[in-house]
């Protein structure tokens, strides 16, 4: 499933992808990249298919069964506070949709929480940036770790992060 993922929606001939996911090096666990599939999205070069996490989780509540996966970095870089290192780090996780859709929401609102508390935030499971899709392979839910902020979008209050996401329906 994660090979039709990335021939489906990822731009493998793109000199970022060469660089930074085709290139593996190894790691103490492994093989791993440095990049990150959704920087080599087909037709996102300007993030044409970025959405609100909200608009992403909600399209994944109406989906029976998902699959997930993230991206092949070390386990020390998928931070040990998550339970899916656990996994291995190629796994590809099927589940229901609206499942997966509340849990993305509560632990980003949980970790964003804690963060704005000054604290660090335990017991999440998923990945910050994880891939959505299912098994006709013809969609993508993909929420990363990377955000709006009052730095980044002057229009934004000081205490807003919005997260960005991609939805390719």
């Amino acid at each position: 499933m994660r090979k039709a993922f990335v021939r489906r929606f990822v731009e493998i001939t793109s000199e970022h992808y060469q660089k930074h996911i085709a290139t593996l090096s190894k790691d103490i666990d492994g093989f791993c990249y440095d990049g990150y599939l959704w920087d080599c999205l087909h037709d996102n070069k300007m993030w044409e298919k970025e959405c609100r996490m909200e608009d992403a989780a909600a399209f994944l509540r109406d989906k029976k069964n998902v699959f997930f996966m993230w991206d092949l970095f070390s386990k020390e870089r998928l931070s040990g506070k998550r339970f899916s290192s656990e996994y291995p780090k190629a796994a590809v996780i099927s589940i229901e949709g609206s499942l997966l859709s509340q849990i993305i929401v509560e632990e980003w609102n949980n970790e964003h929480d804690a963060w704005t508390s000054g604290f660090q935030c335990q017991g999440l499971w998923l990945p910050e940036d994880i891939y959505c899709f299912d098994e006709s392979v013809s969609w993508y839910a993909i929420f990363t770790h990377e955000g709006w902020d009052g730095w980044t979008n002057p229009e934004l209050d000081e205490d807003v992060y919005i997260r960005v996401c991609f939805l390719n329906t």
